[in-house]
Formats: structure tokens, sequence, C-alpha cells
């Protein structure tokens, strides 16, 4: 099965012979529940002999897992911990799950995830599986990697990752240590994530039968492929979604725009397993387009990413897998798009949202698969059946012969690899494409690229008390495997002084291209391409709440104040004594987590006029719990400190927003139920109930109240409730509610990115916010009625810093945030996104405050 020769035409006008057999010519071009259920659904392995489930007839050494055998024979003591060897794989006992008659994967004759344990425990069984537990999804659910590669003793683990840390650890001597020829026999990594999208199912079954052929055959050329590979499958990375048939998650979130955010369990997991391999290349397996559609992909190309080197790999490989697709001789699947080829723009890899992209970041060839049939509507089991057989055999043949395009060029897809971490470590600039295939195939401006010459450093100035927001995005760099220092003392950096507590990026690092991608602003590529995928801009540099000052090419660096951090020392702090009050600041994310923590716990808590929020000096002991839970400081106030405080007391908020928002809120600690207008008109709630209201989504219609419910909403509006609305359903509410006295104004519906800001000092919701934000379908207000405040405009020209935004122009210098009372309420409107898919952490306290007034 694994031995196919493909003849292609028209590639190009290329006539090529593509064999994707391992150990042969694979470059397509001549020039360079309890236990499984019964029936539908389950799991069919292909026919075999009984004694064909036994291990394969290779023996492990007798020294397996022990280390080195003696002179005599016996093992020898092997100091290396599992510890020090997170490369190596292990097993973790599979337990059944509850059967499931009602699992989305059932109708679609798939494997249902409670017959994924028994599957995986029965892989167990070969010498050369094992199965891990990686982590959890949104509602509990194991998430499973299975390992495969020929048994190996500890020592060769300890030897294999010594050899897989050098790449990133010193690339320079991996470069000599491969020229010397150690890296010959050094197992390269592989990686396979499927099911990501849950209502996207058939990636599953291929990686299932994939793996039941690594784990069980005798072909040599299979022992070849593992003699040589860690393979590393994610069987499902949405089992949540699987189950119930959605593309989200268990929060709502599609977990293939999280990765540059790690919002959710399910993309923290993999994240985790991209950094632990460092896989040569990575294939997530989706569906469904129609044609079948493999990357690479069009432009704008992700301007930190080594992209000459990954198109030239993946190029070929995609070219590969393309042809293992045609070959299989389905009459519904005579054509792939290859978006790099075939399309002029709207299929880029400009986000690292998407789990390729962001596997790019760690010197992976990645690549975006999508089958083509969608069987979710189509009513005939018999027509649903046979889509889904094509898929999964569409899916298979792209797993298949990306491994066996990536064993035969493993090398070079190393060379490569390493070529990418050697040129970070020298802080070089990226390069122009300048393969001769890739550019005789890119279609439009799909051959070009923004080069990037990178900064000397980048500094996040802090104290070592209390800078939760300098901590977390430090922590965050960390967690993505990019090297972070911390100043021992005060330093200079690009001729300014930081303070002893700050934390350098030194960009001058295997994995720059991920740290720039992280803290930059990015770009606005408006007049590049003319329409984008998805979002065009991120920034935790930018939207975190973190300062970060950047240090140009060529600027001074004092390295020797410096030490570098595995992980973010407790910043937390508390004064001493026995004050009358503390204070804490609510400007961060961990300080609204404070605030929304003392106000469950019973703890009365009050702002000061200049925005201090204080509790009493008798809460001394979850003062200090809440300091070492949330990184911050907690000063001593007197009690003519706090005269003419506030009261903060938002103990429920009703919502009406989608699932990132919700997912926002919940972070920051605001208990939230949703709302609609049956929900009141029956009695289930009551306007009572809520101390704010939150609305962004057309769920709650207030013209649908009847009679008696109008005249709550009126009584708690007139009682001083708080209203925060956002986007256009929000203004919608707004109007229907007859709130504030404004005209919105949209954008363009696929209009996004980082703008410049600026904020109104006085104002209680943006007078401490960051110089910039976040819009995606953005809004602006004209026509401002009596009372209405602008809390917060766009800045004048020049004000949109990254992203993608025709017609921006218009929006110079227009309000974009604005409130005032309306029959009593206080009502704010945002025409921003600052909870956008629980990514800008440092605009989440602009929606506190609103809530808050």
């Amino acid at each position: 099965m694994w031995t196919r020769t493909l003849p292609v035409a028209g590639i190009a006008g290329v006539m090529v012979t593509v064999t994707t057999a391992l150990g042969a010519t694979a470059d397509p071009v001549a020039d360079p529940s309890s236990g499984p259920s019964a029936g539908v659904g389950t799991l069919q392995p292909a026919v075999r002999a009984p004694e064909d489930r036994s291990r394969p007839a290779t023996s492990p050494p007798a020294d397996a897992g022990t280390g080195a055998p003696s002179a005599e024979g016996l093992p020898t003591p092997f100091s290396v911990t599992a510890a020090d060897l997170p490369g190596q794989p292990h097993d973790d006992v599979i337990e059944d799950v509850p059967v499931n008659p009602d699992d989305a994967s059932i109708p679609m004759n798939l494997t249902p995830y409670h017959a994924i344990p028994p599957a995986l425990r029965a892989l167990q069984e070969s010498e050369r599986v094992s199965v891990e537990i990686i982590g959890q999804s949104a509602l509990g659910r194991d998430l499973h990697l299975v390992v495969v590669t020929s048994p190996m003793t500890d020592a060769e683990w300890a030897e294999w990752q010594r050899l897989s840390d050098l790449r990133t650890d010193d690339p320079v001597a991996a470069i000599a240590a491969f020229e010397a020829g150690e890296y010959d026999d050094w197992k390269s990594p592989l990686f396979v994530n499927s099911n990501i999208h849950g209502n996207e199912w058939e990636g599953t079954d291929a990686t299932l039968q994939v793996l039941d052929d690594l784990a069980f055959s005798y072909d040599p050329e299979v022992a070849e492929l593992l003699d040589q590979h860690v393979i590393a499958m994610v069987v499902t990375n949405n089992p949540d979604g699987r189950i119930a048939g959605t593309r989200a998650n268990g929060n709502g979130f599609d977990i293939n725009r999280d990765y540059i955010t790690a919002s959710q369990p399910e993309s923290r997991a993999v994240r985790d397993q991209l950094i632990r391999y460092d896989p040569l290349t990575m294939l997530d397996e989706h569906g469904y387009t129609g044609t079948t559609l493999i990357e690479p992909t069009t432009g704008p190309h992700g301007e930190n990413y080594e992209y000459d080197l990954y198109i030239r790999q993946a190029i070929r490989n995609g070219l590969a897998m393309e042809a293992a697709v045609l070959a299989l001789g389905e009459p519904s699947v005579t054509e792939v798009n290859i978006p790099f080829r075939n399309q002029t723009d709207g299929w880029d890899d400009w986000p690292p949202i998407f789990t390729p992209m962001y596997a790019m970041y760690h010197g992976a060839v990645g690549h975006t698969v999508e089958i083509p049939h969608n069987p979710r509507d189509e009513p005939d089991p018999a027509i649903r059946h046979e889509y889904t057989r094509i898929n999964t055999a569409v899916a298979r043949a792209t797993i298949e012969a990306n491994f066996a395009w990536a064993h035969e060029n493993r090398m070079s897809l190393l060379a490569d690899q390493l070529e990418i971490f050697r040129r970070g470590d020298a802080g070089e600039a990226s390069r122009p494409i300048d393969d001769e295939l890739a550019l005789s195939l890119a279609l439009g401006e799909n051959g070009k690229t923004f080069l990037q010459d990178y900064p000397r450093a980048y500094v996040i100035p802090a104290e070592r008390r209390g800078d939760a927001a300098a901590a977390r995005l430090a922590q965050f760099l960390l967690d993505n495997d990019v090297e972070v220092h911390q100043a021992r003392r005060p330093f200079t950096a690009g001729g300014e002084v930081y303070p002893a507590g700050s934390y350098v990026v030194d960009l001058h690092q295997s994995k720059r291209g991920l740290a720039n991608t992280i803290l930059d602003v990015g770009r606005d590529v408006t007049t590049n391409f003319p329409t984008m995928y998805d979002i065009s801009a991120w920034s935790q540099g930018h939207l975190w709440g973190a300062p970060v000052a950047t240090v140009p090419a060529g600027g001074s660096l004092d390295v020797r104040a410096l030490s570098p951090l595995e992980s973010v020392a407790p910043t937390g702090w508390v004064a001493p004594g026995r004050p009358a009050h503390y204070g804490f600041s609510g400007d961060t994310l961990a300080g609204i987590q404070a605030v929304n923590a003392f106000v469950a716990s019973g703890v009365p808590v009050r702002r000061t006029g200049d925005g201090t929020f204080t509790v009493p000096g008798s809460a001394r002991g979850l003062v200090q719990d809440a300091a070492a839970t949330y990184g911050i400081a907690f000063t001593a106030l007197r009690a003519s400190d706090v005269r003419g405080a506030v009261p903060v007391d938002v103990r429920l908020v009703g919502t009406s927003a989608p699932a990132g928002e919700l997912h926002a809120l919940a972070r920051m600690g605001f208990p939230t139920t949703d709302i609609n207008a049956a929900g009141f008109n029956t009695g289930e709630y009551a306007f009572d109930d809520f101390d704010a209201l939150y609305v962004s989504t057309r769920g709650f219609n207030p013209v649908q109240l009847d009679s008696t419910q109008q005249e709550a909403f009126a009584a708690w509006r007139a009682a001083g409730g708080t209203i925060v609305a956002r986007g256009e359903d929000g203004v919608t509410f707004n109007e229907l509610a007859g709130l504030l006295p404004v005209t919105a104004v949209p954008a363009r519906s696929d209009a996004n990115g980082i703008v410049a800001v600026v904020n109104d000092p006085a104002s209680p919701v943006t007078g401490g916010a960051l110089p910039s934000s976040f819009v995606s379908e953005p809004r602006h207000f004209t026509a401002l009625g009596d009372g209405v405040r602008v809390d917060q405009r766009l800045g004048d020209e020049g004000f949109f810093l990254a992203g993608h935004w025709i017609g921006q122009e218009a929006a110079a210098g227009q309000p974009v945030v604005v409130s005032g009372v309306a029959d009593g309420a206080d009502v704010t409107l945002f025409g921003t996104e600052p909870l956008y898919r629980s990514h800008p952490e440092g605009l989440f306290p602009q929606v506190a405050n609103a809530l808050w007034q």
C-alpha cells in the first residue's frame, strides 16, 4: 500500500512521474462507553490473520528501557530521567467512555468517539506504538496523541533528544553535526493533526487506518519509515465537536483560529506537542471544499517565515500529495487545488491563528488539507456514506504521500529546518523566494514575500512587583518556546535605560520569527491583496496591555545584566503592616480578576476617583491569596485615601453575545447568564437579577418583551442599570431600546486590524486605556446627541497600524467608543472589538470599566 507509481500530466505543463514509495524517488519533478459500539460507526481495520494482531516479529533489545547493557550482560544505571527526554513517548491507560448513540459520527458511517479508546488500546499491542493523553477538551474529554516509531532504548532516546534539542539550542553546532553525519540515523519527527473542526470528521478515520498499518504491517518499507522517523498523530483535536457535529469545541470556539492566542485547551495541547517535536512536516486534515485543496497558499505570506526555505519544500510535498489523491482514481476526485498555484488571493497563510501556520514558526513545513465532499446535509445515507468513504481515502492518501515524500527528502527537510533556526540565531534578514519550480508555479503575486529586517530585541519594561501584564506576556512567550531573559539590575538597550526585573527578548534566537509575530504590530496589507481569508492582524505586544519597547537592528544590548528564564517568578506583593485599606490596579486582566474574586467572596470593593480599587485592611488573608493568585501589588491606604470611593458590585451580567466574548467575560470573572426576551416574559429570570447587560448579538430583542417586562426594563434602567453593547447587533439593540442618540457608520464587513486610538483621559471607560485597539467589521459613530460622550476615537491620518481595511480613510478621527446616560442607565457602545476571540487582553479593562459603572 505504500508504493504508488503515479503518472501525472499537466502540472504547469510538465510531464512527470511520481513514485511515492518509501525508499524511492518522491520529488514530483525532474529538476530537482464502555467498549466499542457494535455496527455502524466502529473502526473497521483491514482483515488479517489473527496472528497479525500480535506484536511485529522484531523484538526490542534486551536492555530496552533500562540503558545500555554492561559487559556482564546486566543493565547499567541510566541517569537520564523521563523529564530529560520529553520526546520519548510513553503509554497512558486509555479508559473506555460511555457509548453515545447520538454521536454525530455514526450517521456518517465514521468512528464515534466512544470507539476510539478501544481502537487505541488495540494499537498499544504493538511495540512500535505509544498512546498518550495530552490534555482534555473544553468539556473534559481526553485528547490522544499516538506516537509510532521502531523501538529504542533509553540510551538511544537520550541521544535522539540531544540531537533534537541541539537544532534550536545551538543551530550552528547542529549544522556541524549534520555535516559530520550525526543526523544520518536520527529519527526525524513528522506530525499529523486531525478533526480540529468537529464536523469535518474523516481525518480521524484516515489517521486510525494509517496508524493500524504502521503498527502491525510487516512491509519492509513501513519498517524503514519507522526506523528513520518519529511519527506523532493527534487522533481528534476536537472530540466535543466530533460528537456534537459542530465546527467549534465545547466552548463554542473555532480552535483553528486560536493558535496564536492559545485560549483553548485543545490548541494548547497541540501547541505543546509541536514544541516538543519541532516536526519537519505537519498536516492538518480538514474538509469540505468541493475540490480537494492542499496548501501552500496564496499571498500575502507571513512576513516572519523563512518563506524561501518553506516554499521549496512545501510546493513539492503538495505536488506529491496531489499526485497520490489523483491516483486514487475516484471519478469524483479529478482535480486538486493548490492555492499557491491555482488562486490569486483569498487563501493566505498570513495570520498565525491556523495550526499549520503556527507550526511553521517551529520549523515545520505545514499544510492544511481540505477533503472534497460535504456529507453533512446529504439526506440519502448511501450517498452520505460514499462521500465519507471517498473523503477518508483522500485524507489517507495525503497522509501516506506526505510520509513517503518526507522520508525520501528528510535530509533536505532537516537541512532547511536547521537553516531556519540558524538564520534566527544569527539575526539575519529574510530572503526572497529563489526556487525555480515555486516561482514557475506561483500564480499572481504568490511568489512575492515581505522581506523582514528584524529588530535587535524587544524589552518588556517591568518591576519585580505587581507587573502582572508584563509577567503574563513573558510567560506566554516562554510557553511558546521563545527565549526570554530578565534583567538582574538596571540595564541599557538601544540607548534607553530599563529597570531591574524587565524582560528581554533577544531576536538572535532560533524561533525569532514566532517572537516577532507575537510582539510586533504587523503591517497594513490592504493594498497588497484584495481579499484575505480571515483576520489580518494580531499582536500580544500591542493588545495585551504590557508596554513593549523595540531595540532597533544595530542597537546595543547589555546582555551582561540578563539571565535566562525558564519560568516567570511570582510578582504579587502585599504592603506590610495592618493598613486601613489596600489599594490595587484593575487595569489588567489580572486586576479585573481580582476585583471580581473579591466581589464573589463578599469583600466590599470600592473605586476611587483616580481609578484605584480598594478593599478593607481586615481582608488581609484574602488579599494575600489574591496577590499570590493574580500577581498584582497591594499598597497600603489610609482611611482618608478612600473618601468618596464608589462601590463596585457587579454580581451577574445578562449576556447576548458570541462564544469568544462569553469566554473573555468568564476569564475576567464576570458571572453571566444568556438572556432573551422569551426568558424575561416567562419569568425564567428578571431584570432585577442582573447588575448589567452585555449585548452584541440579536439574541435579545427588547421589542419582543411583553408589556409587563417593558415596564420592568424601564424601571431597571431608571434604577441605574448598566448596558454595554457592541457591533452591528449592539447598535441595533441601542436603537430598538431607544437608548443613546447616535448614528453608526459601518465599514466593510471584511475590515479588521489594529488601530491607533485617542482616549478621553476623563472617561471612566477608556481614561487609562491603551493607545491601540482592535477592530473587525468596525463602526464609527456620528450625529451624537446631547449628553453622549466620546470615550475613544480613531487617530487621524495613518491610524491604521496593521490589517486589511479597504476604505479606512473615511474613518480617520471618528468616535468608536461612546457612552452616556439613557433613562437613568449607564450605556456604552463599542464600535471596536475589545473581546475579539478572547485575544486582546489589554482591551478587556475597557469592557470591565463599562460594566462597573
